[in-house]
């Protein structure tokens, strides 16, 4: 296990198999008799170590792919909260309340209609 920040990490396991879902290649490790661990390629040394860690020599926590990543995915959630405010806005904020008038809000409505 290579991943620098897997509570694994720098121990040797066997794998004992891949699978593959919509993220990618998986490789299962048996961690012991009982357990199996399910882990990215990228976790492991059966993948070239990456360019940039390389050449940066492990002082980069993140590369520039991943970066431009996250940045596309926070664009993609604002733009969401943005559609969800105007929906909201539309429906929620526009209510006005609909209790039976008390004797406070009716000497409070008289004053601000000016007839009090």
């Amino acid at each position: 296990m290579t991943h620098p920040f897997h509570p694994l990490s720098g121990r040797q396991f066997v794998c004992v198999g891949e699978r593959y879902n919509r993220y990618g290649t998986r490789l299962l490790l048996r961690v012991d008799e009982e357990h199996v661990c399910s882990v990215p390629r990228q976790w492991t040394d059966v993948v070239a170590p990456d360019p940039e860690g390389v050449i940066g020599e492990g002082r980069a926590l993140l590369r520039v792919a991943d970066l431009l990543e996250l940045a596309g995915l926070v664009s993609h959630l604002l733009e969401q909260m943005r559609r969800a405010q105007a929906r909201k806005g539309n429906k929620t904020a526009d209510v006005k309340p609909n209790a039976p008038p008390t004797e406070k809000r009716r000497s409070e409505h008289a004053r601000d209609r000016g007839k009090a």
